[in-house]
């Protein structure tokens, strides 16, 4: 570890690991101890950085006159390699940093460096994890690989993921302000860095028993999904009533893709009003066409009415409608896959 550029770099000494040449039985390092050479690691060097920092924060930055120390507090800081406490010292603030006559203030250098107490990388495990797997089950897998099973929660994945939710969204519609307008170009090109747009949505009802009466509850997410020309993909979702303006977020998410203002793309997705709304306010989308799969539904419900009404047009003419149908289904599938 070294204290500057040119400071030769100080050996520390970690953990030993012993093991018999000859016994293969003990290849390498077991689950457990991989864990606990990662949480000595990070300990160590987390507190040395922490005490090289403060070493350079107890005097005036104005006046370079020294501090004077009020006490010694101590932080817990969680990473993604265990829980580390580090001591946080407070200091009185200089003559010449607060107004003539106020009373003397309290700062800790350390806790305002650290305010939120937890890393980036143990922040993005968690959110990412939690956001594919149920919440117990995210938290018990990284317990299960990494040194943190005093540092994370179920409860704690819970809020983590809220709190990132909204800050993802609050910087969202930061981004949608600064978007450029869209040109006004009625034959505008295709965009060629974008090969298909679809969108869908799922309702999720509230799990609590029939009796009970949760109104509002369902929540109503909307998703969708751009193939880029490389063949990679790109996720947009949002909960419905949650956005200020769908249309909006559509746009955002057609830009970070690629799309120039001059050029429009052409949306896939089913009947629903709520992607009617979003495609018609939307600058970049040139229209929106239905997706196969309701489609056929449409097919599915009229041969159901032609079986249902067998009696009334007669054997000879309900097979040769129900043919037609089916005709008409390959033929709508082949040229959509073909478009």
């Amino acid at each position: 570890m070294r204290s500057g550029e040119d400071a030769p770099a100080e050996a520390i000494s970690i953990a030993v690991i012993d093991r018999v040449d000859d016994d293969l039985e003990q290849l390498g390092l077991t689950l457990e101890e991989g864990r606990e050479l990662l949480a000595a690691t990070q300990s160590t060097l987390v507190s040395r950085q922490a005490a090289r920092y403060l070493g350079t924060q107890d005097y005036c930055r104005r006046c370079c006159t020294p501090l004077y120390h009020k006490d010694r507090r101590s932080i817990v800081v969680r990473t993604v390699f265990g829980k580390v406490r580090l001591e946080s010292p407070r200091f009185w603030s200089c003559v010449c940093d607060r107004p003539r006559g106020a009373r003397r203030q309290t700062f800790s250098p350390l806790s305002e460096h650290l305010p939120k107490r937890i890393t980036p990388e143990l922040e993005y495990l968690q959110i990412k994890w939690a956001a594919h797997l149920p919440y117990a089950t995210s938290t018990t897998l990284l317990k299960e690989v990494l040194p943190v099973s005093y540092c994370i929660s179920t409860t704690g994945a819970k809020s983590r993921i809220r709190v990132g939710g909204r800050e993802m969204d609050t910087q969202i519609e930061r981004e949608i302000m600064e978007i450029p307008p869209a040109d006004v170009i009625v034959d505008a090109p295709e965009s060629p860095g974008i090969t298909a747009v679809s969108v869908d949505s799922a309702w999720l009802k509230h799990c609590a028993p029939p009796k009970q009466k949760f109104m509002g509850r369902q929540v109503n997410i909307v998703a969708g999904r751009a193939t880029l020309a490389d063949g990679s993909s790109q996720l947009v979702a949002y909960v419905g009533k949650r956005v200020a303006n769908a249309a909006a977020r559509l746009d955002h998410f057609l830009m970070r893709q690629g799309v120039k203002t001059d050029e429009r793309v052409t949306v896939i997705s089913d009947g629903a009003g709520e992607f009617t709304k979003a495609a018609q306010g939307s600058h970049l989308v040139r229209g929106r066409i239905l997706d196969w799969f309701h489609m056929a539904m449409k097919f599915d419900a009229a041969e159901k009415s032609v079986i249902g009404a067998g009696h009334q047009l007669g054997p000879d003419r309900g097979d040769g409608i129900g043919r037609e149908i089916t005709h008409a289904k390959w033929l709508v599938w082949h040229r959509f896959i073909s478009a």
